[in-house]
């Protein structure tokens, strides 16, 4: 996905957001975001917002010094997540269909995202989406996939939202043997190995990283191990809007997980703001 025009104050807004949790102090603050838009200007809209966004939270960090601001955050909603687990596993097992319940536990995780403001609820809202339809729901083909599958590769979101990935982790891995992914530094609240292993991930499956601190993934920087996942994989499930953003053009097999949070994105995948979306990625859907 290319970055839009009225993307650009999205990414001021996530500069802001970052500044002020990384110092209270007023200089530092405005040094900061004169060097964002500094950098901001001119920027290349022919990239993904997600590679675009990057480098205000590039800047946050060269300027105040704070390698993570998102830490405190970012332990607090894998708590909470990790609260909820037990009634969802159990009304999982309880489904007509397992698989499909798990799935939607695991979209449901994705109402987590700080760096561009989105307000939520996690336990009221992962209520409401366990109830509900999803939007675009590519259910169907996913399974007909996933049962000539052997090896399928799970890139990872946010903070929080992986402990909820573990509940469909439980269910995919005795279909196929899964690799997750998770960001190799931290970046917003990207979830890391920290977070993997916070949550029992690592306990599950094996868990690598991308090899950089990029929101989705920057293919070019990525490590040769992660690269190597990814094309050898059957499989590929991507959640949240960073990796639809840097993915939906990839040739690989790929099926995005995603609650469209922002109105570019939802324009994009042609739905409305706030839609669940499980997909097919565009190209091997048009390419049958």
């Amino acid at each position: 996905m290319k970055a839009r025009f009225s993307c650009i104050p999205c990414f001021v807004k996530q500069a802001m957001n970052a500044i002020r949790l990384s110092t209270d102090d007023p200089a530092l603050r405005q040094r900061a975001m004169d060097e964002a838009l500094a950098r901001l200007r001119g920027a290349d809209l022919s990239q993904s917002p997600a590679l675009l966004s990057h480098v205000v939270y590039a800047v946050a960090r060269e300027v105040t010094g704070v390698r993570d601001p998102f830490a405190e955050a970012k332990r607090e909603t894998n708590a909470a997540a990790l609260a909820l687990l037990p009634a969802l596993r159990r009304r999982i097992a309880a489904a007509p269909d397992p698989l499909r319940a798990a799935v939607k536990a695991a979209l449901s995780g994705n109402i987590i995202d700080l760096g561009i403001g989105h307000r939520f609820d996690i336990e009221r809202d992962v209520a409401r989406m366990m109830d509900a339809d999803l939007t675009v729901d590519d259910y169907g083909p996913f399974c007909e996939r996933l049962a000539g599958a052997r090896r399928l590769l799970y890139c990872c979101d946010n903070s929080g939202e992986i402990a909820f990935d573990t509940l469909l982790i439980e269910r995919l891995r005795e279909r196929a043997e899964v690799t997750a992914t998770v960001k190799s530094a931290p970046i917003i609240n990207d979830a890391t190995m920290a977070d993997a292993e916070a949550v029992g991930l690592t306990r599950l499956v094996r868990v690598i990283e991308t090899g950089t601190d990029y929101i989705g993934v920057h293919w070019e920087a990525s490590s040769e191990e992660f690269r190597r996942a990814f094309q050898e994989a059957d499989l590929v499930l991507a959640k949240g809007q960073g990796n639809f953003e840097t993915l939906d053009s990839r040739p690989e097999e790929i099926f995005f997980l995603l609650k469209a949070k922002c109105a570019e994105v939802a324009s994009e995948l042609g739905v409305e703001e706030g839609a669940t979306v499980f997909l097919r990625n565009r190209g091997r859907r048009s390419g049958g």
